[in-house]
């Protein structure tokens, strides 16, 4: 497995693997880190204190 610098793929990288993916000749995998926390607290209405939301931040 390569890792990737997101900032260094350029357009024509990006469509190469696009391609290998719809040909299931790839597979891909984004991992995102931030000093953030993840998920961000939420309010679900403006009476309601911020909430945590526990689980994971993969769609």
């Amino acid at each position: 497995m390569r890792r990737y610098d997101v900032r260094d793929i350029t357009d024509q990288h990006y469509r190469a693997l696009r391609l290998l993916l719809a040909t299931n000749q790839a597979e891909a995998h984004i991992v995102v880190r931030s000093k953030r926390p993840w998920p961000p607290a939420i309010s679900y209405s403006p009476r309601q204190p911020d909430t945590a939301i526990a689980g994971d931040a993969i769609n």
